[in-house]
């Protein structure tokens, strides 16, 4: 059964998207297009590319997180060499490349606007889509500068909507809105649960609950004016942070549950309405 594809952004917590694929190939699901931001996007990449679940799985556990850093010089911890380095082991230089037409969506710093990258150079876009700003830095591309599609479209059932009428199975794994941060915490307490890796610096968090809260309020929007045949949100950890990758085994397995719950009954009443006619 051919179906499109929507993968949400969501650093870390888009490791979901992995397992989310292994049950849609368990039942013969094939994206015949696919639309995705930010981790979404490279995840959809490597769908697109012909890379399996199991496959992208091996990738993931082989990637280490040294191997991507590199200094950036605008503003942000991570520059655009090292992501790239390891995108050109695993998939083709442009989209028309690809096994399956991909969109990514990107905001424009500068103008304040949303783009969709769908042709040309793959790895400016997929970058361009993950550049969580104060993280990894803006990717030039034709002059312009862009940043995480998240901020304006994370979720782009709009987009995979202008590409194909299939039906459509949409995977939000963005982080909670309503996610509590305790800002009455002791600064000592804060600062060694940092030191240790299990919390963030309260800037940081901030910041991070800043950009989710706008971008999960504009998804809502979007999906009531453009739902999905099927919406699944794993049923992810709230603490489970955009950055930490050494968490995929949790991310995918959460992705494959709730996607073997719901795409039974998806398939049955998608053939049941066809039948119908």
């Amino acid at each position: 059964m051919k179906v499109a594809l929507v993968l949400g952004g969501g650093g870390a917590r888009g490791f979901a998207h992995i397992g989310v694929l292994k049950a849609m190939e368990e039942r013969g699901l094939k994206p015949m297009a696919i639309a995705g931001c930010s981790m979404g996007g490279l995840v959809g990449a490597m769908i697109a590319a012909g890379h399996n679940s199991k496959k992208i799985t091996q990738i993931v556990k082989t990637i280490k997180p040294w191997n991507i850093l590199d200094r950036s010089r605008m503003g942000s911890l991570i520059g655009g060499k090292g992501m790239a380095h390891e995108m050109e082991k695993y998939l083709p230089n442009t989209f028309e490349e690809l096994n399956i037409p991909l969109s990514v969506t990107a905001v424009d710093i500068q103008e304040g606007s949303l783009m969709v990258f769908s042709k040309g150079h793959l790895y400016p876009a997929l970058r361009a889509t993950s550049s969580l700003p104060g993280i990894i830095s803006p990717e030039k591309c034709n002059g312009h500068y862009y940043i995480d599609g998240g901020l304006l479209n994370n979720l782009p059932v709009d987009v995979i909507n202008a590409m194909t009428d299939a039906p459509v199975i949409a995977v939000d794994v963005a982080s909670p809105r309503n996610r509590t941060i305790p800002l009455e915490e002791s600064v000592l307490n804060r600062a060694k649960s940092v030191v240790k890796g299990q919390k963030r610096p309260l800037v940081f968090e901030l910041f991070m609950k800043a950009f989710d809260v706008p971008s999960s309020m504009l998804t809502e929007t979007r999906l009531a004016l453009n739902p999905p045949e099927i919406l699944l949100r794993p049923h992810l950890d709230p603490d489970l942070k955009v950055e930490d990758m050494g968490r995929y085994d949790e991310a995918i397995t959460a992705g494959y549950k709730v996607a073997d719950e719901a795409l039974d009954a998806f398939v049955k009443t998608w053939q049941y309405k066809n039948q119908l006619g």
